[in-house]
């Protein structure tokens, strides 16, 4: 089951809709070989993340996503959770030269390979600029 929370920063923030955004996760999952998820993704802003920062990391200020693995062998299914800064959204696509849209996407991806085991490096960009083709983003 794929669970996004809240709405009332999703579409007015992201421009994408529960819908999209389900959808999404599931594209990303399928080209992990999971093809049904299971995930919750809280669409936050920069208050809530700073403390979601400061408290499960120990980093002062916000960040643009936060992933949290779910470890049960029994149940590969259930990838775990991610906190999704909309403010960020908004503010790094501006800075980066992408449309709102595709910069969610590229953190939706980014996000959903650390649950799946990925570190930042060669492995992790490579993948993800794989799964981006497949969004033509």
């Amino acid at each position: 089951m794929i669970n996004i929370e809240p709405d009332k920063y999703l579409t007015a923030w992201t421009g994408l809709s529960k819908r999209e955004l389900k959808d999404i996760v599931r594209s990303i999952a399928s080209e992990l070989g999971n093809n049904d998820p299971d995930i919750d993704i809280l669409i936050s802003d920069d208050v809530s993340m700073r403390d979601y920062n400061q408290r499960f990391l120990g980093m002062e200020g916000p960040t643009n996503v936060l992933s949290f693995p779910e470890d049960n062998p029994d149940m590969p299914q259930c990838l775990g959770q991610l906190i999704i800064n909309a403010d960020a959204v908004r503010r790094e696509s501006v800075l980066y030269g992408q449309d709102p849209v595709s910069y969610m996407v590229r953190l939706m991806v980014h996000g959903i390979l650390h649950l799946a085991g990925f570190d930042h490096g060669p492995a992790m960009d490579e993948f993800s600029d794989k799964i981006m083709l497949t969004f033509n983003v």
